[in-house]
């Protein structure tokens, strides 16, 4: 199958269902059938014939299709660009195409925090990425061609994942903040959020959670002094700033232990935090469990409900 990546000197012959390919040739894509594709476009503008319809992007934005498409490259205009080719059981391997599609996967994703994909099932195509966001996403898409192409230790097909989650927790959220309706539903589970000033900041802190953010920095990073943030932050999601903060970092860190093997060490640094202690204090007193029995909980429950 094209578009993997096999493991060399640490778990050689290990095949990961995922290639991260930066600036490489558009001419010829071959997905149909076989995986998704993601475009992380960074500079310049792309565009592409998808059946009957012309795709258009310029950047930052996010270029998604899935497996039934055939897209044909019309214009490349100093595009600069990282292109992702996933199979989605590279996030779980329960994710295959018939349950991504299935009338049931709503409810299964729901109850094991799985990837909905929805950009990709709802063949939106072009998702604008907001600036705030930009150069985190880049980022973690640099990281993970890294953790691919080096494979520097026995988890370099988990890092590659853990990275790619970034990604794609960066896109569900952007396609959910940005307003999409699919069929008169939301395009994610998140809370609505009506102020354009709150989604700012809101972009603000999903993009920076990993660093040591204070009310001010936030606040600063939102273009929004602090009583206003602070007010809109309780009015509409009845919480203060640094509450949501923090929710979203264990939101983030249940996801990487749930799906990947990566080291509970490496966890706590990517979500903000200083020490394994502080994590596992503030995990287990918003998930009456430590991190690592939550991992050993969720995988155990995917095996029972899956098999």
């Amino acid at each position: 199958m094209k578009h993997i990546t096999v493991g060399r000197e640490f778990n050689r012959g290990k095949i990961a269902f995922v290639e991260c390919v930066k600036n490489g040739p558009l001419e010829n894509i071959e997905i149909k059938n076989k995986c998704f594709l993601l475009i992380l476009l960074t500079s310049g503008k792309l565009e592409f014939s998808v059946g009957e319809n012309t795709v258009s992007a310029s950047a930052p934005s996010f270029i998604c299709f899935d497996e039934t498409e055939d897209p044909v490259l019309l214009k490349n205009t100093a595009a600069k660009y990282i292109c992702i080719y996933f199979h989605p059981k590279y996030l779980n391997v329960n994710m295959c195409f018939g349950l991504l599609r299935s009338k049931s996967y709503g409810d299964i994703a729901s109850v094991h925090d799985m990837f909905m994909l929805k950009p990709f099932i709802d063949k939106v195509y072009v998702i604008p990425i907001r600036q705030t966001g930009a150069e985190k996403i880049e980022a973690s898409a640099e990281y993970m061609q890294k953790e691919l192409s080096e494979q520097r230790d026995w988890y370099w097909s988990c890092r590659g994942r853990s990275y790619f989650m970034e990604i794609i927790i960066a896109l569900e959220r952007m396609y959910g903040l940005m307003g999409y309706m699919v069929d008169g539903s939301s395009a994610d589970s998140a809370p609505a959020v009506e102020s354009p000033l709150l989604r700012e900041a809101i972009l603000y802190i999903e993009s920076h959670y990993g660093e040591n953010l204070t009310l001010s920095d936030i606040s600063l990073g939102a273009g929004l002094n602090r009583t206003t943030l602070t007010y809109l932050m309780k009015k509409e999601l009845g919480c203060t700033v640094m509450e949501y903060l923090m929710n979203h970092r264990i939101s983030v860190a249940k996801k990487q232990l749930a799906f990947t093997e990566v080291p509970i060490k490496d966890i706590t640094a990517m979500v903000g935090f200083k020490t394994v202690q502080h994590f596992g204090r503030v995990f287990k007193a918003k998930t009456e469990m430590t991190p690592a029995e939550f991992r050993k909980s969720a995988v155990d429950k995917r095996k029972k409900n899956f098999s």
